[in-house]
């Protein structure tokens, strides 16, 4: 996955943390989601992120669906 799509993954993800109530932690802002998700994708440990994702997929989160959507394209090989 190239930098770009991590941060934009991140990026989407750090938003979607900060409009919903139920993920919110007063102690974290937007850009400290998004520091904390880039990291895990860097990192590839991303077994929190790719859970709360599919929590969020199944409560019927649209964005949830997107998020996915580009993390799966970004993993997918390109042709050649």
């Amino acid at each position: 996955m190239k930098r770009e799509q991590m941060e934009a993954i991140a990026a989407r993800a750090a938003r979607m943390a900060v409009r919903n109530p139920d993920a919110m932690d007063e102690y974290m802002t937007e850009q400290r989601y998004y520091e904390e998700y880039l990291d895990q994708l860097r990192a590839g440990d991303t077994l929190c992120l790719r859970s709360w994702i599919g929590q969020e997929i199944e409560a019927g989160c649209r964005e949830a669906a997107e998020i996915l959507k580009m993390w799966i394209r970004a993993e997918l090989p390109v042709a050649a």
